[in-house]
């Protein structure tokens, strides 16, 4: 969501047309990661921007700023997600050519002052159509400025009303925000109508953030301690997210239950309300929205420092009216990504008073 939050900022500010970003999914929570192309397991595959987000109710809000949304191009050839820094996707788009196109390159995870990036992006697009023209295209051929992915490009502190906007605006896809629905309120037959919420992160492909916490039960001991300081305890219920079920780890399922039984009255998860067969026609970007958009009306949420999944959510969370003190990070500073967060995810109101001035979110 980030890299979608980051376009349209931008596009906002350029006052320029917009092509949404390609969404990603990894084929399993089960494939080891690693930035060491020799021992990454993990393969990325594009898939339509719709599957996450519903891209009608995006372009029906910028319409009104006179922004165009364009849904992502067919594409070409897909880029190599590995290396994000120089993915720059290449669309099939008969009625652009090659000539029109400026790569502004440079944006992963760069944290950009918001006016950094414009100057950056305002001098690339200025020096092409001045090339244009003199080549004797009309003064009104259209530049496309391509980036590659610009996943944590900008420095969202540095512009806060239009990144604060942008979350807004981005709806999620209907059918999923259905089965979310469906999650709760099966909770509520059930007797559960309040709840807590932690993202529980065990899969195989994030094995080493454990090891780099200073192993497994160092790890379970940190979400203990974040817990405690959630106010977890065994007189309200938990529902967590969790992609050990969707390849079947049921042994690590049944450990991880254990382990929570001490931190609530009941453990909820989504394969208890949801067909195996619904859950299984979703990739796992997919069923991580399931999940979020459940957490999202938890009372306290506790969930991991260096996650996106976490940092986006607690983001959305404020925007939904809770208190940024009712979540709790687990501790990873270790894993170096404190000060890039720190700069790059909030998209809420630091003072969440300030909320109310905005229409917030709906599940």
């Amino acid at each position: 969501m980030y890299a979608h939050l980051n376009a349209l900022v931008l596009a906002d500010y350029l006052g320029a047309d917009v092509m949404l970003p390609p969404s990603v999914y990894r084929e399993s929570f089960s494939k080891y990661f690693s930035m060491d192309l020799k021992k990454n397991e993990v393969k990325w595959t594009p898939a339509d921007t719709g599957a996450l987000l519903d891209v009608d109710a995006i372009q029906a809000h910028y319409a009104q700023k006179g922004i165009k949304v364009l849904r992502t191009a067919p594409y070409e050839s897909f880029p190599d997600c590995m290396h994000p820094q120089d993915a720059f996707p290449r669309y099939n788009m008969p009625d652009v050519h090659k000539d029109q196109i400026v790569r502004l390159g440079d944006t992963y995870l760069q944290s950009m002052h918001i006016w950094y990036i414009w100057d950056r992006a305002a001098e690339k697009i200025l020096a092409k159509h001045k090339q244009l023209v003199a080549a004797g295209h009309p003064p009104n051929t259209t530049v496309v400025l391509d980036l590659p992915c610009p996943f944590l490009s900008i420095m969202t502190l540095t512009c806060m009303e239009a990144a604060q906007e942008a979350a807004t605006a981005l709806k999620f896809n209907r059918t999923i925000v259905q089965m979310a629905r469906t999650i709760i309120n099966g909770m509520r037959g059930a007797g559960i109508a309040r709840y807590n919420g932690a993202h529980l992160r065990l899969e195989k492909d994030a094995v080493d953030w454990a090891r780099i916490l200073g192993g497994f039960k160092k790890y379970l001991a940190e979400y203990a301690r974040s817990f405690a300081a959630a106010g977890f305890n065994k007189r309200k219920d938990l529902y967590i997210a969790s992609g050990l079920l969707s390849y079947n780890a049921s042994q690590e399922m049944k450990d991880m239950l254990t382990f929570l039984e001490p931190h609530s009255r009941s453990v909820q998860y989504k394969e208890m309300y949801l067909p195996a067969g619904m859950l299984n026609s979703l990739n796992p970007e997919q069923e991580a929205l399931v999940d979020f958009l459940v957490l999202a009306n938890s009372d306290n949420f506790v969930g991991l420092g260096s996650s996106t999944f976490s940092v986006y959510l607690r983001e959305y969370r404020v925007l939904l009216g809770h208190a940024r003190l009712a979540d709790v990070f687990v501790d990873t500073s270790r894993i170096g990504t404190d000060a890039l967060f720190e700069r790059c995810t909030h998209f809420a109101p630091l003072d969440t008073t300030a909320v109310g001035s905005w229409h917030k979110p709906t599940l």
